[in-house]
């Protein structure tokens, strides 16, 4: 389990609004003439963990890459913290940033976002893209490595290690910018029992400290651990007793 006490400086929130920080209201998109989300209407408030759960294709990994600012409602609209999210805003370098900064996301693959030559330059890219001072990303990187125990993988290539050790370098990566919101497609696939039981710690840990958690998946013994609630994609119905709600019916 997850037994580390991180610094108190990657939990410091960029926003102290106690409204929703995602807000999704009539939100569509498609892939060419397949549509994909359909009329989706979401509110997440501050710290919370929504649980997206639906059949292969109901959209989850879609509706993650739209609030990460990689794809764009094309009728609708979404919010976070109340700043509208589009083509449009996104266009603009220092919102860009600052969206990519609140709000991170694990890729099911983390072999298609780690990318770099070494374990300590892959943490270290996303805050020397933010601008920080060198000092401020080698503190971030040990930061990091410490909390997740990955002191000694520093030097490593990241395609030498094992997909537990991927998992965890992934998420470093997006824990060295201290985002709000952590959205996470998938987590556990692939992972031994010893990593899946790491990695449920650390998804408590972050509830614990405030961070807002939007998660993808089919596991339900991980989603009735973390879950505040669940949203049920496409045809998909859960249980009827637990909050939830219908989206992309």
């Amino acid at each position: 389990m997850f037994h580390v006490h991180s610094p108190q400086s990657l939990h410091q929130p960029h926003a102290t609004s106690t409204g929703a920080i995602i807000e999704l209201e009539d939100l569509c998109f498609a892939y060419e003439q397949t549509p994909v989300l359909r009329h989706i209407d979401l509110s997440v408030a501050p710290g919370e963990c929504v649980v997206l759960m639906g059949d292969n294709g109901s959209g989850k990994s879609t509706l993650l890459r739209v609030l990460c600012g990689l794809l764009f409602a094309q009728r609708g609209s979404y919010r976070l913290g109340g700043q509208e999210v589009s083509e449009a805003t996104m266009r603009d370098t220092r919102f860009s940033k600052g969206l990519h900064q609140r709000v991170g996301f694990v890729f099911q693959d983390s072999d298609s976002q780690l990318f770099c030559a070494s374990v300590a330059d892959e943490i270290a890219f996303g805050p020397q893209q933010m601008g920080l001072s060198q000092q401020e990303v080698e503190r971030r990187v040990s930061d990091v490595c410490q909390l997740l125990e990955i002191d000694h993988l520093r030097a490593r290539a990241p395609y030498t290690l094992s997909g537990g050790e991927k998992k965890r370098v992934a998420i470093a990566c997006v824990l060295s910018m201290n985002p709000d919101v952590y959205c996470f497609d998938e987590p556990l696939a692939g992972l031994d029992a010893k990593s899946r039981s790491w990695l449920l710690g650390l998804l408590k840990h972050l509830k614990t400290v405030g961070k807002t958690l939007v998660i993808a998946t089919h596991d339900q013994s991980l989603a009735d651990e973390v879950a505040d609630f669940f949203a049920y994609m496409g045809e998909f119905h859960g249980y009827e007793d637990r909050p939830h709600v219908h989206i992309n019916e």
